[in-house]
């Protein structure tokens, strides 16, 4: 299902409405010298193919618009697909060395301004918060001033949410956003009647990822295209040169697309800043 088109005129430059003051942004220095934490966010879902890779790019790229160098790291050691968006800025961690998970989880927790972004892969889904339990995470970080954020990608099944559920109550002290993928289509009623899907119908911590054309989305997730570059440069019809593969109207759709998911991660960041204790 495509998205409302954005209106466009041969010769002109044409912008969608732009996303939040980047001064504000996490991460950003006015954000920063405003004595904010820094945010860790944990991108997870309990299965594959839910959007959660594109989700963690999403974030990083939001925070790199922000005027920030965020901390990216890729929990599948075997595909590593965030590496290849940030091969520079992405650490790609194998969880099953002892090494690794000492390295990460320093880093996570380290003093610093430097936004945070973690994709776990859905192989390494329990053993990701088993050590995050184990070495008390949470409360270490904050008492650096990085405050932790769940991710949480539920797709249609009963247990994604029930999981989510259990999630949310084995680390209460932490944010969770639940995510809903409407590309993965609707809700199924089965789940709908589900003890944890009702679980989160007053659950106020939610971002909606809107559906995108399914040829213009196989085309962002296949080239190296970035959307951090593709939202800060002007759009015009004039310099249509088929950028990464993507033509003037694919361009805009993508940038709507875009300001819609940034606006909405930029209310529930800033809801979860307002409620991160006071610095210890």
């Amino acid at each position: 299902m495509n998205m409302t088109a954005l209106a466009c005129s041969t010769g002109s430059t044409t912008e969608p409405q732009p996303p939040p003051d980047r001064g504000e942004w996490p991460g950003s220095r006015r954000a920063v010298a405003s004595a904010r934490p820094s945010l860790a966010a944990i991108v997870t879902s309990l299965h594959a193919r839910t959007g959660k890779t594109l989700l963690a790019r999403v974030l990083a790229d939001y925070f790199v618009l922000a005027g920030s160098r965020p901390l990216v790291f890729d929990t599948d050691a075997t595909e590593h697909a965030l590496h290849g968006w940030f091969p520079d800025d992405t650490v790609v961690t194998d969880l099953g060395e002892v090494r690794d998970q000492m390295a990460l989880f320093d880093t996570l927790a380290a003093r610093a301004p430097e936004a945070r972004v973690v994709d776990v892969s859905h192989h390494v889904y329990r053993k990701f918060f088993r050590l995050i339990a184990d070495c008390h995470f949470i409360a270490e970080a904050r008492t650096r001033q990085v405050e932790p954020v769940i991710f949480y990608i539920a797709d249609r099944n009963p247990d994604a949410y029930e999981e989510g559920r259990i999630l949310r109550e084995r680390f209460e002290e932490c944010a969770l956003v639940l995510v809903e993928n409407e590309f993965i289509g609707p809700v199924k009623d089965i789940t709908r009647r589900s003890a944890g899907y009702r679980a989160f119908e007053t659950h106020d911590l939610c971002v909606t990822l809107p559906t995108l054309d399914r040829a213009v989305m196989d085309l962002i997730e296949e080239s190296n295209v970035s959307l951090s570059e593709l939202m800060s440069k002007p759009l015009s019809r004039s310099d249509d040169t088929r950028s990464a593969g993507l033509t003037f109207e694919q361009r805009a759709e993508v940038r709507g697309w875009l300001v819609q998911v940034f606006r909405a991660l930029h209310q529930v960041i800033r809801a979860v800043e307002r409620r991160a204790p006071a610095p210890i």
